[in-house]
């Protein structure tokens, strides 16, 4: 199994688990808290399309991929500016940024290397 492909269902079922740990009850803002439902659904449904040898589940796996790495984007620079010393799940904001950098950094690394899988199969 290539890193990109255990790495959805790994991030896939970790996403929600680690959001769900972190706002617990706050729903103040909802799209923050589904975008990593949405996302970890849709790694999951990417990786298990794989997994069966679907022609489409590497395609699935790069869009996947990508929309976990735009939707990082914001969430990990919105992080690293915040002024505030605590996150909203109580944590210190220095710990965040390390987490959601991490997270950030694995999201770019599966969105290049579905990318480059796709391309070497498509070469062939």
């Amino acid at each position: 199994m290539r890193f990109e492909h255990a790495a959805a269902y790994a991030m896939g079922a970790g996403l929600p688990l680690l959001e769900a740990l972190r706002r617990k009850t706050d729903f103040s803002t909802i799209p923050g808290y589904a975008d990593d439902f949405l996302a970890g659904a849709l790694l999951l449904w990417a990786a298990r399309l794989t997994s069966k040898g679907r022609p489409s589940g590497p395609v699935w796996l790069l869009l996947a991929w990508a929309t976990l790495a735009g939707g990082l984007y914001g969430s990990f620079f919105g992080q690293l500016e915040s002024t505030a010393s605590h996150d909203v799940g109580g944590l210190p904001n220095a710990t965040v940024v390390v987490i959601k950098g991490g997270l950030y950094a694995i999201a770019i690394a599966g969105t290049v290397q579905s990318a480059r899988f796709l391309a070497k199969r498509s070469a062939t």
